[in-house]
């Protein structure tokens, strides 16, 4: 699903390379952990990974397609197997929470009445039911996460990133937030996820963990 072959980024406006020759492969249906202080360089790997930016050198591969040969136009078509949960949510403030997730399945062309099910349902897993017809605007950070997820997953792709995914929830939320990407894993989705918080490893146990420091990778025990 993920294969990263010398991969380096330099940006002009910086002394040393945000990342140095980076091996990865990660495997279809596989959970990895992405650790590493801020500042590591895990948000340019995962930029990298759904084309956001280019390597300086190497090969980035995203389900056997080299983003570098990738031509812009077809980007959209390649982000639509992706699912993103970003730091900061990117919800539409005056729209509903139904509306913010059930958007990512109307621009894939999914009819209505499967619309209304997979976000029905989806927001049952995020413990979101309630707050359907809420205003994105109105919820605390915590519950727009949730919001974020539930709209990465509705959409069923065959890639998760998610950037810090659990940073403004309670342990006890965060821990099902995990369970769900997981459990997304298992029904045949790869997810990376992210993370500086060393906390977060102990929350799900037995699956791989790759950290990054100072732009290098190393695989941990």
């Amino acid at each position: 699903m993920i294969r990263l072959e010398q991969v380096s980024k330099s940006y002009p406006h910086r002394p040393k390379p945000a990342l140095q020759r980076i091996d990865l492969r990660v495997e279809p249906g596989e959970f990895v952990y992405l650790t590493g202080p801020s500042g590591a360089g895990k948000t340019t790997l995962l930029r990298l990974l759904y084309g956001a930016e280019l390597p300086s050198q190497g090969r980035v591969v995203v389900g056997g397609t080299d983003l570098s040969r990738l031509a812009p136009r077809h980007l959209p078509l390649l982000r639509r197997r992706l699912g993103l949960v970003f730091q900061d949510f990117r919800l539409l403030p005056r729209r509903s929470v139904f509306d913010n997730v059930a958007l990512s399945l109307e621009v894939a062309g999914v009819g209505r009445r499967e619309v209304q099910r997979r976000v029905s349902e989806v927001l049952e897993q995020v413990n979101l039911a309630s707050l359907a017809q809420a205003l994105a605007d109105t919820l605390s950070g915590g519950e727009q996460q949730r919001v974020a997820l539930a709209r990465t997953l509705a959409p069923r792709p065959d890639l998760i990133l998610a950037d810090e995914p659990t940073g403004n929830l309670d342990p006890d939320t965060a821990l099902g937030m995990l369970r769900l990407l997981v459990g997304d894993c298992v029904g045949g989705a790869t997810v990376l996820v992210a993370t500086h918080d060393p906390a977060l490893l102990e929350l799900v146990r037995g699956v791989r963990v790759v950290n990054l420091e100072c732009g290098r990778l190393e695989e941990c025990a």
